[in-house]
């Protein structure tokens, strides 16, 4: 795990000290060492950056950026292969000379031997920047799920990209002018849907492609298009007849084959592990792998049993026999590093502050690689909506003939005794068309369209789509019309793991210099699940994820299964309510500030907030008041790069 950056420019010094000040703004994620490379290509200049957190080949062999000495090529790269054992001795195998145990240099023989087909045949989590130096061309790619983030953006008579959005701006080479658009998807569902970011000018680049920039015949100055190809794509339901044991068989075979190569380190390796089903399978698996050699985490809260995981963690931990690390985060401690969390986002996200606590405690004892089970939800169809959206569909198939007002005002009275957020909501999903991805972007929206329009933010005035997404984020491709629990399954991980989940578990457990591996997303275990049909995954009258629980079945604590689905939670809301009020307050006034939404539509959602703290509210006011701590380390610590002079020696800025 690492942080990698790039320049392309007209100008070598330009290129260079961007290229440092990204790097240095990226330390967090890559203590360990840090490398620049500056290349002249027909075009200008292109500069690669690169700071490593040491996981694999400790050795100086490992230093970024590294070159293949046979074809020229470089390549700064952030993750890691699994499959890098069997990869290097295929290329060995045919004839492939290399030095180190370093997954980085079987990336640079694999892209000698087989082009843009390496991307597909990488199995792990991976971002990475290419110079093709015989062809003169940059090559930026990413991971099939975008487990590993890649922001990239064309301004100023430059092309940058970097690991972090923070990256870019570090730049100086990046116009930080916010991307209104990116606010209101922001607002409405607590991530910002992927193409966009937070800033006007930066996108990210799509999971599962890559895109290839001309350094000889164009100039960077001459901005255009990238155009990217995608190389995986979630695979289509198969149709044929299942047979359960066998599925269970070889879903089993598959985890144990992922959780043993995600332990691959030569340094030490934990796992997060709570009363949850996809936690405890991987700790399973993991202490048999180890025979016990392992160290698990749990976080318990002082004072709140009703939802402390660690009797059942520790229950389980003792079953394995493993070395078993109870973190006791008492209410003061929690406060403070929410504090510093907020300070630490690269861009706002309602969720993650789950993330930085655990990772922050984990680091501490000395843990760099921490294995997660974050995906299990959305592969084997963990989540409420994969029960809820397909029966909101068939009800609002049925209720086609009732006109849309009167299934509004139905839903209204049946609600008349919840909260108003609960209302509007359910007012709202009534009025939707039996779509499934309709229904499944209202299920996960957070403020309501009466909230959005109160903080002036019209989707169309935006040009966004009804559900205040943008059209490039694609939100109907790949979805199979046929198989509503496969669709929900695709829109569960593209948009809410791909552009929240994911994402904050990169920025928040890099934050501490923690590399968090997520096995459940392993990509060959992925390819099986996706393509299984939504009936075998999820049955509408059995257990949750029941080909999880049955692929391990008499390998799980038994009380483990009787519980309900549950996470690690913090109370943000009696926080906001109570001893963070004066501080969020504060985020709350600088987004009523920032002449970005309508002041008054800032009001009315605190003041909802304030009128029922207990209710489902919090959510909103928390998301808005998150803006605001973003929007007010952004001015009070603006990003302020290195004056670049051109080679007359006039200013670039």
């Amino acid at each position: 795990m690492c942080g990698i950056a790039g320049v392309w420019a007209s100008d070598g010094r330009t290129a260079e000290a961007a290229v440092r000040a990204m790097t240095a703004t990226q330390t967090h994620r890559g203590p360990d060492d840090q490398g620049v490379m500056t290349f002249n290509v027909p075009s200008g200049h292109l500069a690669l950056g690169h700071r490593r957190l040491s996981i694999q080949d400790l050795s100086p062999l490992g230093h970024q950026p590294m070159e293949n000495p046979e074809t020229g090529d470089w390549i700064v790269f952030n993750g890691e292969i699994y499959n890098y054992p069997d990869l290097r001795a295929e290329l060995v195998s045919g004839g492939a000379r290399l030095r180190s145990r370093c997954d980085t240099e079987a990336i640079l023989h694999a892209f000698a031997r087989w082009g843009t087909g390496a991307f597909d045949r990488l199995e792990g989590m991976f971002a990475l920047g290419l110079y093709v130096a015989r062809e003169r061309r940059l090559l930026l790619a990413r991971d099939p799920l975008g487990i590993k983030p890649l922001y990239y953006a064309w301004d100023r008579g430059a092309f940058a990209f970097a690991s972090e959005l923070r990256g870019l701006e570090a730049s100086g080479l990046v116009d930080p002018e916010i991307d209104r658009a990116a606010l209101a998807s922001l607002l409405a569902f607590g991530a910002v849907p992927g193409p966009l970011t937070m800033l006007r000018e930066a996108k990210i680049l799509d999971p599962g492609s890559w895109v290839s920039l001309d350094l000889a015949g164009s100039r960077p100055e001459e901005r255009r298009p990238l155009r990217a190809v995608r190389y995986w794509d979630f695979p289509a339901p198969r149709d044929h007849p299942f047979d359960r044991a066998r599925t269970h068989d070889e879903i089993r075979a598959l985890l144990t084959s992922a959780v043993r190569s995600h332990l691959i380190s030569d340094v030490p390796v934990g796992v997060f592990l709570s009363s949850g089903l996809d936690s405890t399978a991987i700790a399973v698996l993991a202490a048999e792998a180890r025979q016990g050699d392992l160290d698990t985490f749990t976080i318990a809260r002082e004072g709140d049993p009703e939802s402390d995981e660690g009797p059942v963690a520790r229950d389980t931990a003792k079953r394995l026999g493993v070395r078993h690390h109870q973190i006791d985060l008492t209410e003061s401690v929690a406060r403070r590093l929410a504090e510093d969390w907020l300070a630490s986002l690269d861009q706002p996200s309602v969720d993650g502050l789950n993330t930085y606590i655990i990772s922050h405690a984990v680091r501490q004892r000395g843990i760099i690689v921490a294995l997660s089970g974050l995906g299990g939800d959305e592969v084997f169809g963990g989540y409420t909506t994969f029960r809820e959206v397909p029966r909101l569909a068939r009800l609002a198939r049925a209720a086609r003939g009732v006109p849309r007002g009167v299934r509004r005002e139905m839903a209204r009275l049946l609600y008349s005794g919840k909260t108003k957020a609960q209302r509007q909501k359910a007012v709202e999903m009534a009025g939707e068309a039996p779509s499934v991805p309709g229904l499944y972007f209202r299920r996960r929206r957070l403020l309501s369209d009466a909230e959005m329009a109160g903080l002036g933010l019209r989707s169309h005035e935006l040009g966004l789509n009804d559900s205040y997404l943008p059209e490039l984020s694609q939100p109907d491709r790949g979805l199979f019309k046929d198989d509503p629990v496969a669709t929900v399954s695709v829109l569960e991980s593209r948009f809410y793991m791909g552009n929240m989940l994911l994402r904050d578990s990169d920025v928040f457990g890099m934050a501490h210099g923690l590399e968090i591996r997520v096995p459940l997303l392993d990509r060959r275990l992925t390819d099986y699940a996706y393509a299984l049909p939504g009936a075998l995954r999820v049955d509408r009258g059995g257990p949750n994820k029941t080909l999880l629980a049955g692929a391990l079945e008499g390998r799980l604590p038994p009380p483990l299964l009787a519980l309900k689905k549950r996470g690690f939670t913090l109370p943000q809301a009696r926080w906001m309510a109570g001893p963070l009020r004066d501080l969020f307050e504060g985020f709350i006034d600088a987004t009523r500030r920032s002449g970005l939404v309508d002041p008054a539509g800032v009001d009315t959602i605190w003041r909802d907030f304030l009128a029922e703290p207990n209710g489902s509210t919090w959510s909103r006011a928390w998301i808005v008041g998150v803006l605001g701590a973003w929007l007010n380390r952004r001015s009070a610590n603006p990003v302020d790069p290195p004056r670049y002079l051109d080679q007359s020696g006039a200013s670039l800025r």
